[in-house]
C-alpha cells in the first residue's frame, strides 16, 4: 500500500476509467479511491495481483456503497461474492445493462434476458447502488440538468450540456454520473 508501484497502478486504473468509480461513477482522486479487486482476494487469490482484475472504487462513504460496502460482512450482510453473477458496470459489454433514473435510482435495463437481469439486480444491491446518500447525489444531478433544459430546450443549450458533461476534459476526466447524464441528455 502507498508504495511508488501501488500508486502508479492506481493512476493507471483511475486514468483508464477516465476518474470515474468503477461502480457508482462518482469522481475519483488518489485521495478518495483505493485499489479494488473485481473477484475478492480471498475467492481468487491468484488474481489478487492480476491487473485485469482491478479497477478504483470510491470509498463509498462511511460504508455505505461500491468496493469498501461489497466485501462488509457488517454493512452487508445479504450479499456475498457470487462469481457467476459477479459483472464489471464499468465494462463497455455490461454497462448498457444498469439504467440510471433521474429520481436517483438504478435498475436493470429494460430488455435483458432473465439471467442478465438477474445479474444487473444481484450487481445493485451487492454494491449498494441505490442507497440514499447516492440515490440523492445522483437525483440532484438529474434536476439540475433538468432545469438547466428546461421545457423546451434548443439545440444549442442540449449541445452545449452534452459537451459538458459528456465529454472528457483535456486531462482525460469525466463528470461524475456519466450514465445518468447520458440518460438525462439523449
Amino acid at each position: 500500500m502507498q508504495t511508488p508501484c501501488h500508486i502508479e497502478v492506481g493512476e493507471s486504473l483511475r486514468g483508464e476509467q477516465q476518474y470515474l468509480c468503477c461502480y457508482c461513477e462518482s469522481e475519483i482522486t488518489l485521495a478518495d479511491s483505493h485499489i479494488e479487486h473485481m473477484a475478492p482476494r480471498s475467492a481468487a487469490p491468484a488474481l489478487a495481483y492480476e491487473y485485469s482484475n482491478l479497477a478504483c472504487s470510491c470509498n463509498g462513504g462511511i460504508v455505505e456503497h461500491c468496493g469498501r460496502f461489497k466485501d462488509d460482512r457488517h454493512h452487508n450482510p445479504a450479499y456475498r461474492y457470487d462469481a457467476p453473477r459477479f459483472v464489471r458496470p464499468h465494462d463497455p459489454a455490461t454497462r448498457p445493462w444498469f439504467r440510471y433514473l433521474p429520481d436517483g435510482t438504478v435498475v436493470p435495463a429494460p430488455g435483458l434476458n432473465e439471467q442478465d437481469y438477474a445479474k444487473a439486480e444481484y450487481m445493485i444491491g451487492y454494491l449498494g447502488l441505490n442507497c440514499s446518500r447516492l440515490c440523492g447525489r445522483r437525483h440532484g444531478h438529474a434536476q439540475a440538468i433538468i432545469q438547466t433544459l428546461g421545457p423546451s430546450p434548443d439545440i444549442a443549450l442540449i449541445q452545449r450540456l452534452t459537451n459538458y458533461w459528456l465529454t472528457p476534459n483535456a486531462a482525460g476526466k469525466l463528470k461524475s454520473f456519466f450514465s445518468l447524464s447520458e440518460t438525462v441528455l439523449t
